[in-house]
């Protein structure tokens, strides 16, 4: 019984990161596009992370970089993930339109596996929420 809990809470945090992410692509879509991008605007050259294969201890850090392709200064309200084994660093300083920032990911193999994780960022651009995806395997 146990198993099956664990199992549907699985299923549904899965479902509803899905849920956000085609949401939150849809709108960072659509602000991208648009001409009309008054405040600030996050762009990230890619949005996945290939962390390859693993062995159990392993550490891999990533640098993903992120354009404020608006008009304002871009701040990075909070950077989080949905693994204690992905940890996130980032500068609070202002990014202004034009110019680049980097978030740092560094992800500590503890189980062998398949990996399936995100980094969701929040911040004053107009697509206020953006979901990296991770991915990789631990033998």
């Amino acid at each position: 019984m146990k198993k099956i809990l664990i199992a549907i809470g699985i299923l549904l945090l899965v479902s509803v990161g899905m849920a956000q992410s085609s949401k939150s692509a849809n709108s960072s879509a659509k602000a991208t596009t648009s001409a009309n991008v008054t405040g600030a605007e996050i762009s990230f050259a890619k949005k996945t992370i290939d962390y390859g294969t693993l062995h159990i201890g392993d550490v891999r850090v990533v640098e993903m970089v992120y354009t404020n392709t608006g008009k304002k200064p871009l701040i990075l309200d909070n950077v989080t993930t949905n693994c204690d084994c992905t940890k996130v660093d980032w500068s609070k300083k202002p990014v202004m339109p034009g110019k680049t920032g980097v978030i740092k990911v560094t992800y500590t193999a503890k189980n062998v596996g398949l990996i399936s994780k995100w980094v969701t960022v929040m911040s004053n651009a107009e697509t206020d929420r953006v979901v990296l995806r991770t991915s990789g395997e631990v033998k």
